[in-house]
């Protein structure tokens, strides 16, 4: 075996039998080192680790070492090198990296002992050896790496990972912990290695005997464990937990478990809503519905067969339109879908019929569940039948906006249907016109035949001017001879004009059989929206001033 030069001076000066050191050492790459001078011998083994042969290194010193080394690694090595100089150690050891020829590291275990010291106490010669580790450094490494590659995978796993372990005296611990053990636990990995005690102490009394007798009884019968518990969490407070594994007997009487736990509180919560909503759901005196987006009754509740008088099995995977009364027009559906698919919720009123037929009006509202992506899954519709609250609003209104001797709208109810009119006219550019009725002398008839006959003319006179209107005129009395007559969409005068017209020859005609000393007679006055006005108060003015200029002519007439 080749030794650079100086090997014969320095075997003689120290007295060593390199040959036999050699050869206690194998494949070792051998180093003498002279710490004052620098002078350094390696044998050829030394440079083989890293790739050279040692004619390639020639001339060597102790700054061929230092220039291969890797320079993270020497600071390392020198605090043990003077670790060992005053004495704190034995031996000095380090693990350092060297760069190969080929340009990747190799790691070498770099092992030495002072030899002499000089007459100051100070280090003179220095052997020592490098032993190849790479392989096992790679493996290290490697292992590390599978390591930190499991960790980041569990670590990004919703619950926290982990190997338990109960050994043949009993004692208790968790020898692999993924980070979230913290989420769960309000712990770290670290803390649980040695024992489990913390667990058992943050488990929640009420619990932890169950959770202990369930481990017991995994353990004996090798059965796998699952539970559902609370945990008093450091900061999060009470939380569920639920926790899966198998256990495995091991050779050494201890049994591991192998599982994974994840915080559930969000879906104890969950079921524990869902239960109460479908107690909710159930006892409710509200019918409910739920319907698919196209949409198909999947559900309803006794409620809704109580109600409408259909069963679940009759109207289930039905269009909800089976209980329509078709009483509202289409363009009332077009605005309460329009209304559900911006808003995702409608609620007013609506009328229905029941399996008999029945009609009845309902207060509904509908709402959207939209699923995560944020599209429509369902429809809930939730309703209550509100025909006696219809029957006392409806007397109500008949009370308030109804003349009560001709049942038709009072001075009132015309203010409401006009300013609904004006309005729905100014947004939608409709027009419509009103012709306002007076009749002339009606006071003769009551001076002459008494008030029951004045009412009986009145009543006439009503059922007449009605047969000279369509189904959608109005008409009101809105004082004890006027009338008022609403026209919509007809606002061309001389078509008004023709209804006035056979409206005055209808009262001439019923009046004729009260015979008074000047006949009973109509003026009426013609307003056009929105040329005549843009609200009820300018539209009745209009109207009326032109009906007074009518009277005027008629009180001049002979007849007047």
């Amino acid at each position: 075996m080749a030794f650079s030069e100086g090997y014969d001076a320095i075997k003689s000066q120290l007295g060593l039998d390199i040959a036999q050191l050699i050869l206690d050492s194998g494949d070792a790459g051998i180093w003498l080192w002279n710490v004052q001078t620098g002078e350094t011998i390696f044998n050829d083994k030394w440079a083989d680790i890293i790739g050279y042969s040692l004619q390639e290194l020639l001339p060597v010193s102790i700054e061929t070492w230092l220039s291969f080394a890797h320079p993270d690694d020497l600071p390392k090595s020198e605090q043990l090198l003077n670790a060992h100089f005053k004495g704190d150690s034995e031996r000095y050891i380090c693990e350092a990296r060297m760069k190969h020829k080929q340009g990747h590291w190799v790691k070498v275990l770099d092992k030495g002992q002072v030899q002499s010291w000089d007459e100051n106490g100070n280090p003179e010669w220095m052997l020592g050896v490098h032993i190849d580790i790479t392989e096992q450094w790679l493996k290290e490494r490697e292992i590390e790496f599978l390591h930190a590659k499991l960790q980041k995978f569990t670590d990004n796993l919703p619950g926290f990972v982990y190997q338990y372990i109960v050994d043949k005296n009993d004692q208790a611990y968790f020898p692999f912990a993924s980070s979230k053990v913290f989420d769960i636990y309000g712990c770290t990995a670290d803390d649980i290695k040695k024992s489990a005690d913390l667990i058992k102490q943050i488990i929640h009394p009420d619990d932890l005997k169950r959770v202990i007798d369930s481990i017991e009884k995994s353990r004996v019968e090798l059965s796998d464990w699952h539970e559902v518990y609370r945990v008093n969490h450091p900061t999060k407070g009470v939380i569920w937990v639920e926790g899966k594994s198998s256990p495995i007997a091991r050779a050494n009487g201890s049994v591991e478990w192998n599982g994974y736990s994840e915080d559930v509180t969000e879906e104890v919560k969950s079921n524990e809503k869902i239960q109460l909503l479908t107690a909710v759901f159930t006892t409710t005196s509200r019918g409910i519905l739920i319907t698919t987006p196209e949409p198909k009754i999947v559900d309803v509740n006794p409620a809704f067969e109580q109600i409408t008088g259909f069963s679940k099995e009759e109207v289930l995977g039905k269009n909800p339109s089976i209980l329509s009364a078709k009483q509202q027009p289409k363009e009332f559906f077009e605005k309460m879908w329009e209304r559900l698919l911006n808003t995702g919720r409608w609620q007013g009123e609506i009328w229905n019929k029941r399996k008999t037929g029945e009609v009845f009006p309902e207060l509904l509202t509908i709402d959207a569940m939209y699923d995560e992506h944020g599209k429509v899954s369902h429809y809930i519709g939730a309703f209550d039948d509100i025909s006696k609250a219809v029957e006392k609003r409806q007397l109500l209104d008949e009370l308030v906006n109804q003349d009560p001797l001709t049942k038709l709208l009072n001075r009132r109810g015309l203010d409401i249907q006009l300013h609904s009119f004006s309005h729905h006219a100014a947004n939608e550019g409709n027009q419509f016109s009103l012709i306002y009725v007076d009749l002339d002398n009606f006071k003769l008839v009551n001076d002459t035949f008494g008030h029951e006959q004045g009412d009986n003319l009145l009543l006439e006179i009503s059922e007449q001017l009605s047969l000279q209107l369509r189904d959608k005129d109005i008409l009101a009395r809105i004082g004890g001879d006027e009338f008022v007559i609403v026209l919509p969409t007809l606002a061309k005068l001389s078509v008004c004009q023709d209804i006035a017209g056979r409206c005055q020859k209808a009262v001439e005609g019923v009046a004729k059989r009260y015979a008074t000393k000047v006949p009973v007679s109509a003026s009426f006055g013609i307003a056009l929206y929105p040329e005549d006005g843009k609200n009820a108060k300018e539209l009745l003015a209009t109207a009326d001033e032109q009906m007074y200029k009518m009277k005027l002519k008629h009180k001049a007439s002979p007849l007047g």
